[in-house]
């Protein structure tokens, strides 16, 4: 069993924000056939905003991608006829604190866990556009809802400072890491691939990054943490989890391999843990503890 804030998981496997499509009947399927921990929304903005346009995916190398959707997504009214059989964080964003806030009290009544997106590097005017008023954003979130609030950072040279903010202003906790911002140029063509121009670096490549600033922020502030970032396999969801992370999303691995890839991850983590002897809250943080 782990716990996060006043919720009880039985094991850390999430779907992270951006990953199930916002289809409500897809959603409960996946709850269904899969039963993740958590799925993530997408992130929702109070109007809804349409993605860019295509390309917004491509695959640079082995189980390394980059995105540039845009944050697009339907608005937060999107939750009000939403049902699903497991448990529902809801990312959510906009353009100002104040419309963020009002995102969240509206996600509130279908959400068990708040998750503020200041981090996306693909939609001027949003996501990491507005993390320098993190403090801000946190204040006016938690003014604003009751349930648990985390603060989704990307893996940049101040998150440590950001992540600090987030904290001091009330956050109950953090996800790390979003995507980190790069672009790819088509050889024919000298352009980029993407119709945005530069996209989301996520997949195996960052799984490092996502351990390193993982390990800095837990080290400094034994901050409550959802980690993400390359997890392919259960070693990867050790590693998060011993470096701080309580819950860990699957999410480029679902774009790779398929949704299946979740029961692949749980079945050999569970027979990790038999073979050593070991429960998830006694990994958590062991290889960052003096």
């Amino acid at each position: 069993m782990i716990r996060l804030k006043n919720l009880e998981f039985n094991d850390p496997i999430i779907i992270p924000s951006g990953i199930v499509p916002d289809v409500k009947e897809f959603i409960q399927r996946v709850c269904k056939e899969y039963s993740p921990s958590a799925i993530t929304t997408k992130t929702l903005t109070l109007s809804p905003l349409p993605p860019h346009s295509p390309p917004t995916l491509v695959k640079f190398h082995e189980g390394c991608y980059l995105n540039a959707i845009g944050l697009g997504n339907p608005g937060v009214e999107f939750l009000k006829d939403l049902n699903v059989d497991c448990r529902l964080f809801v990312s959510v964003g906009g353009s100002s604190p104040q419309e963020i806030a009002e995102v969240a009290r509206i996600a509130e009544e279908k959400g068990e866990l708040i998750e503020i997106n200041i981090s996306s590097p693909n939609r001027r005017g949003y996501g990491a556009s507005l993390s320098s008023q993190v403090y801000e954003v946190v204040k006016n979130v938690k003014g604003s809802v009751k349930k648990p609030v985390f603060v989704k950072l990307g893996p940049w040279d101040n998150v440590l400072d950001l992540a600090g903010k987030a904290l001091e202003a009330g956050a109950d906790g953090l996800t790390l890491i979003n995507t980190l911002k790069g672009t790819i140029i088509d050889h024919e063509t000298l352009q980029p691939v993407l119709s945005y121009g530069t996209g989301g670096i996520s997949g195996k490549c960052i799984y490092p990054l996502a351990l390193r600033v993982i390990a800095e922020v837990y080290s400094e502030y034994e901050a409550e943490i959802v980690g993400m970032g390359g997890v392919f396999t259960f070693r990867e969801v050790i590693g998060l989890m011993s470096v701080g992370a309580k819950l860990v999303g699957v999410g480029t691995a679902i774009i790779d391999r398929g949704f299946g890839v979740i029961r692949e991850i749980r079945r050999d983590l569970y027979a990790y843990l038999e073979q050593n002897g070991l429960n998830f809250e006694e990994i958590i943080g062991r290889a960052v503890k003096r």
